[in-house]
């Protein structure tokens, strides 16, 4: 008995640390519980819901009341005027995708610490309330397994210890959710279940132990809609307690000591639902709020959303975004099979009748379990084919079920170990789960929500760039590295920004980040509150210089022509302008005072799929000043004979030391140049500078002659000279043997334009 109060307290008090650390409204549909409760605590009796006006309830406001209803009248007392000055949803708010490594924080100002007044006691004092129901659903635990393990003392507390740890279940029971009171519900209600199962065939059932279930059954009821399922569960176990008994009588006895107080406690809520909405349960108004399936659920999709399911049943916290070491899902996914394999075969023992030993279990509460565990799995599949979202938190009402079932099975297989490795391995399991839950308790959830503190001085390699924004300029990037030359499409770039403030701020300002072409036009772009969502410029310290770390994606392919010079852009949004969704920058200065275009740096981005060599037909394999290669051309000649088609595959054998421009000239059988074109290989995009070994550019033009070519012979030359140096002076050429070469150029073709 003490041990089993042990991990009660110990439960407890990180379930305490876990109500403190997680900022307020920080997990799933939390502002949404806390809103119908509001509702209740203000006097204002069960939301009525609307789809085309939802309330701040949202699709909650269709749930069963149970919780809100307790939670309601325990927070009566406070005064909640506060909800919506501290309730600030993050517009750019990361939900659903753990992989995304930003935005994690749902409440824009997350990373502010609150004192325990008006709505965040409310909120709090739910959350303490959720916590007795965790700690009551680990006492019915408890109970029911010493009903499946009747003669062993240490395999209950396992088993009730192996709830307590488990990461995701200590996360739901500090948060204001009524997935805890279902889930305490149908924990008792198992017990209970169990223990009529479990009293002697000749022992009578009297009526106060009927309507005890009566009222477990009615407060499942009312607590969610899954407490549904322990009816037919509940009916199943009566018809077998008759045949057992060959007593009939119970089915009428049980029927009027167990639904009147059920249809009492919660048939007048499935009533209302009629009345209101033609619906008994609620369930067409919270899917027209919350979003119904748009596709048939079949075996391709299934697959991804069940990966969610496992993942989220150990552990997956804030707004289903953060998530715990991947080896620990795949670790615990091969405990998941093991242990209900060996539980299987222990189940399959303890019904042999002539077993070689007795069964350390007793069958019909095992059985119970495993009805429930499959009951549960069936509505959460039917639930899956309505909506999307599948969530481990929906499989908790069988808590009970899966850890008295893993334990059975571990002591499947620990059984042929001696008494020291069977301790060793369930220490070292609870010690894995405990420390894992102590993780995201310590570390995840801080980084998660928490702004790092302000640096005291900008590295080193960090290129200064001295810019402010808006009227007053008050609002400042200081500095800005960029971790790597060059990326490729769909790979990111580690971008610091070293920003500051002059003088508090009374907004909120987005910052962005964008990639732009050679055309002005994104190839990357990140929206975001500063600190990636944790850090709103209200909360700056003036003076203070917070350095921002970001992953910049570049999402859009680019023309794979040739890589790009992309230029990285800086800015903050104007507040003034979110509202009618236009989102128009501040105006940029620098240091100066000089209004400026904020570009702050840049990156050479690759196309996935460079040209290949010799991409093109004619073949020319010439060097130009032993840095580029011209490798393949191709030349043609418009129908009309005014426009002259080029193409040209160069390729970098070194790193060029300076901007080149590509020249191709024209000239008639007298040496004549009646055409031609000036322009780097690259055009505007990626400058010759920025090449490096074995990168590939094609160039593609034409050259207008305004009118038809006349009959005749003509050559066309390419070469390359510096940009910048005086009278334009070539690259030397080196050119096979069956190449004509000039000064600095190389023939491409000799063309013959035809009357």
């Amino acid at each position: 008995m003490k041990a089993s109060w042990l991990i009660l307290a110990a439960f407890l008090m990180v379930g305490f640390a876990y109500s403190l650390v997680t900022p307020a409204f920080e997990t799933p549909d939390e502002p949404f519980h806390y809103a119908f409760a509001r509702h209740v605590a203000q006097g204002n009796g069960l939301p009525v819901q609307d789809p085309q006006s939802p309330g701040l309830w949202a699709q909650e406001g269709s749930q069963a009341p149970l919780y809100y209803l307790i939670t309601g009248v325990a927070t009566a007392w406070i005064d909640q005027s506060d909800f919506e000055q501290i309730a600030v949803h993050n517009p750019r708010a990361n939900i659903g995708d753990p992989l995304y490594p930003g935005n994690k924080n749902f409440m824009l100002h997350s990373g502010q610490w609150r004192a325990l007044q008006g709505a965040n006691l409310a909120l709090h004092v739910g959350r303490w309330l959720s916590l007795l129901m965790g700690a009551f659903t680990l006492w019915c635990i408890h109970r029911l397994a010493q009903l499946v393990f009747p003669n062993s003392r240490s395999l209950p507390l396992a088993a009730m210890a192996l709830a307590a740890v488990i990461p995701q279940f200590l996360f739901l029971s500090a948060s204001f959710s009524n997935d805890n009171a279902v889930i305490a519900a149908s924990a008792f209600t198992l017990f209970w279940l169990a223990r009529l199962l479990a009293k002697a065939d000749d022992t009578a059932i009297s009526r106060w132990e009927w309507s005890v279930l009566g009222v477990a059954l009615g407060l499942a009821a009312l607590s969610k809609l899954q407490g549904l399922g322990l009816i037919p569960l509940s009916g199943m176990v009566v018809l077998f307690l008759a045949w057992r008994r060959r007593d009939w009588r119970i089915l009428p006895v049980s029927l009027i000591f167990v639904g009147a107080p059920a249809l009492l406690i919660a048939g007048w809520w499935y009533w209302r639902n009629i009345a209101l909405y033609g619906d008994w349960s609620g369930l067409s108004h919270l899917m027209d709020i919350n979003g119904r399936r748009q596709e048939p659920l079949t075996w391709r999709n299934f697959w991804p959303e069940f990966d969610g399911l496992r993942y989220s049943a150990w552990g997956v916290f804030g707004w289903f975004n953060i998530l715990l070491p991947d080896w620990f899902y795949k670790l615990m996914d091969a405990l998941t099979v093991v242990g209900l394999l060996g539980a299987l075969l222990a189940t399959i023992t303890a019904l042999r009748p002539a077993a070689p030993r007795p069964s350390p279990l007793a069958p019909r509460p095992l059985l119970l379990l495993w009805l429930w565990l499959g009951m549960m799995a069936v509505l959460l599949l039917y639930w899956t084919m309505q909506a999307t979202g599948s969530q481990g938190r929906l499989l908790f009402p069988a808590l009970a079920s899966v850890v008295i079932l893993l334990t059975a099975g571990f002591d499947f297989w620990l059984r042929q170990l001696s008494q020291f490795w069977q301790r060793s391995f369930w220490i070292g399991l609870l010690a894995l789960m405990l420390s894992m839950s102590i993780y995201a308790l310590g570390w995840l959830l801080p980084n998660a929500y928490f702004a790092p503190p302000p640096v005291t001085a900008i590295d080193d390699k960090a290129t200064p760039v001295n810019i402010r924004y808006g009227g007053d300029g008050a609002l400042r990037l200081l500095a800005v590295s960029v971790d790597r030359e060059r990326v490729r499409v769909g790979e990111t770039v580690p971008v610091t920004l070293y920003l500051q403030s002059s003088a508090p701020l009374d907004d909120d300002y987005q910052l962005f980040l964008q990639l732009l072409d050679e055309n002005g036009l994104e190839i990357a772009n990140l929206t975001t509150h500063p600190g990636w969502g944790r850090n709103p410029t209200t909360l700056w310290t003036p003076g203070a210089i917070y350095a921002d770390h970001y992953l910049l994606q570049v999402t859009e392919r680019i023309d794979e022509r040739s890589p790009v010079a992309a230029r990285l852009y800086v800015g903050f949004i104007d507040p003034a302008t979110e509202a009618s969704g236009s989102y128009l920058p501040l105006p940029a200065y620098s240091a100066d005072g000089e209004e400026i275009t904020p570009i702050v740096g840049g990156i050479v981005v690759e196309p996935l799929n460079a040209p290949g060599r010799s991409a093109l037909a004619d073949p020319v394999g010439s060097e130009f000043g032993g840095v580029i290669w011209l490798d393949s051309a191709e030349i043609a000649l418009s129908e009309d004979r005014r426009f002259l088609h080029v193409n040209l595959l160069w390729e970098a054998i070194g790193a060029p030391a300076a901007d080149y421009t590509m020249f191709v000239h024209v000239v008639d059988d007298a040496g004549n140049r009646i055409g031609g074109f000036d322009r780097p290989p690259a055009g505007n995009r990626f400058p010759t500078s920025l090449w490096r070994t074995h990168d590939r550019v094609v160039s593609q033009f034409s050259v207008d002659f305004n009118e038809p070519l006349p009959p005749g012979d003509y050559e066309v030359w390419v070469g390359l000279y510096e940009s910048d140096s005086a009278g334009a002076r070539r690259l030397p050429v080196t050119a096979p043997g069956n190449v004509h070469t000039g000064d600095g150029q190389v023939q491409l073709a000799v063309l013959r334009a035809a009357s």
